[in-house]
């Protein structure tokens, strides 16, 4: 016999909850009432995350893992009330599943938007946001016929990846034959793991600053805030990757930050979550690079709490829940934080140096992500960081 949904015990089902500098988003889900917070892990019994009430045996990327899971417990008594998601990879699941039982959810094509780069900048063109220029192509042929209409120096990138992976710069058509060929084999690396294309780039303008930031805004269905603005401290070039985050910036308070941040939601339709928008500074110039209705990775969601005393989190799965009320914080910073991320130079590590940190009250947590015989590689990417150290 089934059981009527008013009488079922409700979960929040939070995917990506698993990953890395995400395991605030349980404290932010249960300080939202009495909920279970739940979450996907493939094998989750050989994995399993006690941060979290309960793991079910999905991949957070496969739905119709998760949709047999969600059944499977439905007829034990247990129905989500909400299913929110954390990364990019999924938001496009995460908006099926709710629609499946009638959850609210963001309209498919918002979602769209936000994970396909090309499709953003034509938004951001059509409601004059300021962006980099860019053109969409599959092959060498096609990427041969559009550097002859650009100007260098310019980007070459997947079209819906993140994380800095598969992003290099380009000065000349050699040069740029030779990003694609390299953005080629990340994308051959991760595309099937993430769900995502392996042959769609982007050749964008390169906008010539290392002045970047990142803002947070919590979108509701009538109302947008900014929550803060990150200072972002980028690897040497080449390389794009980002290796610290301060928060706030010291540009926290700059009214034309934070509007372009809400126009860029706006011009996407976000009107649910916190959404993190990226932003480039050039000659006191803004131009936005990207936008995702997702939390910003990277610890800044945990960056945001130890500054502002609010878990983001709970902002972002609240407005999956309800998104008509705008919720009665006060986005005012008492302390600074930050993050830093390890580059030991390319080589094998031979020593590790631990600094006595025990008088160092600012160093918050130290977390080695390499050891002893270990090879360390250029600042590519995420994948290429060799530990962090936060302070507050």
């Amino acid at each position: 016999m089934k059981l009527k949904e008013a009488n079922m015990k409700k979960y929040l089902l939070l995917l990506g909850a698993d990953q890395f500098f995400r395991e605030r988003s349980y404290a932010g889900g249960k300080s939202l009432g009495n909920y279970q917070i739940w979450t996907a892990i493939k094998s989750s019994k050989y994995h399993y995350n006690c941060y979290v009430d309960f793991c079910i045996n999905a991949d957070s990327l496969n739905y119709d893992e998760i949709k047999n899971e969600i059944e499977h417990y439905r007829i034990q008594g247990y129905a989500p009330q909400s299913i929110v998601p954390l990364n990019d990879w999924t938001l496009k699941i995460t908006n099926r599943l709710n629609q499946d039982y009638g959850l609210p959810y963001l309209d498919d094509g918002v979602v769209d938007a936000c994970r396909n780069k090309y499709m953003m900048k034509e938004l951001f063109k059509k409601a004059k946001i300021p962006t980099p220029e860019s053109s969409v192509f599959e092959t060498s042929d096609q990427l041969k016929q559009l550097i002859k209409t650009v100007k260098f120096p310019v980007i070459i990138k997947p079209i819906d990846f993140g994380g800095s992976g598969g992003v290099y710069l380009a000065h000349n058509d050699i040069e740029c034959m030779e990003a694609y060929l390299k953005s080629q084999q990340v994308m051959a690396t991760y595309a099937d793991a993430f769900k995502v294309s392996k042959n769609k780039f982007l050749i964008e303008t390169f906008i010539d600053s290392n002045e970047e930031i990142s803002v947070e805004v919590l979108c509701g269905e009538h109302f947008y805030e900014v929550i803060t603005v990150t200072e972002k401290y980028l690897s040497p070039r080449p390389w794009f990757t980002e290796m610290g985050h301060l928060v706030p910036s010291h540009r926290y308070k700059d009214e034309n930050i934070k509007n372009l941040a809400i126009q860029s939601c706006k011009s996407l339709g976000i009107n649910r979550g916190v959404a993190h928008v990226e932003i480039k500074i050039k000659d006191n110039n803004l131009y936005v690079i990207e936008a995702a209705a997702r939390p910003g990775g990277d610890a800044i969601m945990d960056l945001v709490e130890s500054s502002y005393g609010i878990n983001p989190y709970q902002l972002h799965t609240s407005m999956y829940i309800n998104n008509k009320s705008k919720p009665s914080f006060t986005f005012t910073p008492y302390s600074t934080s930050a993050i830093a991320f390890m580059k030991a130079k390319k080589g094998k590590i031979k020593n590790i140096n631990f600094p006595d940190i025990s008088k160092d009250r600012e160093i918050k947590s130290v977390s080695l992500l390499k050891d002893i015989g270990d090879i360390t590689s250029d600042p590519e990417n995420w994948s290429s960081r060799d530990g962090l150290v936060q302070f507050n």
